[in-house]
């Protein structure tokens, strides 16, 4: 029934904002990870020198997305020194003058950055309850939006510019849409599949 249904929604909506806020607070509260120093030049490298070498040893998907609002906000960095050497990896170098030339700035740039990657845990909530939904019923999928929501895996690396988290969303993007295709097979589905597949693989 309708208020039934408006309830079950309202929950939803609840058990993802407390989420979010959880994720935005400690995004701002946490210092910078040894590797996030060095995924904020890198996704910059990305965006302004149309250059993929920083960082190679993962996909640029996440620290692209992290890093778009960097764009605007206008981070110092300089590429004077750019250089690829595989045997030196130049990214921590990198790492190490983006946090010193923008001082103490480098930790809102580091939240901002953070604060990008959030929507990739709540879209995981998301796909928790309605894949469970689908399986079990309502009350299924609320347990497994709180199991998800409150999760301390998911806090810790949500909150992160890693691909740890945001690659088990996609991940489990891929599986829910493939067994959604498995029971109604159609060329547009099997289209949105390689399409999701693809940007995991990115991830």
């Amino acid at each position: 029934d309708r208020p039934r249904r408006g309830a079950h929604a309202a929950l939803v909506a609840i058990l993802l904002g407390l989420q979010a806020a959880l994720l935005a607070w400690g995004a701002w509260r946490h210092s910078p990870t040894w590797t996030e120093v060095c995924h904020l030049p890198a996704g910059l490298s990305h965006w302004q020198l149309g250059s993929f070498e920083l960082y190679q040893v993962n996909p640029p998907l996440i620290r692209m997305v992290a890093t778009l609002p960097l764009l605007v906000a206008g981070p110092s960095v300089d590429w004077h020194m750019y250089y690829d050497d595989p045997h030196q990896q130049a990214v921590w170098q990198f790492g190490r003058e983006f946090m010193a030339n923008n001082g103490y700035r480098a930790f809102w740039l580091t939240t901002l950055a953070r604060w990008s990657c959030i929507p990739f845990s709540l879209l995981g909530g998301w796909l928790c309850h309605r894949w469970a939904s689908e399986l079990h019923g309502a009350g299924a999928g609320l347990l497994a939006l709180t199991l998800w929501c409150f999760d301390p895996n998911i806090l810790a690396h949500g909150q992160l510019i890693a691909t740890d988290a945001q690659g088990a969303v996609l991940g489990l993007a891929v599986f829910y849409l493939f067994w959604r295709w498995l029971r109604r097979p159609s060329w547009a589905g099997a289209l949105l599949v390689g399409a999701v597949l693809g940007l995991a693989e990115l991830t």
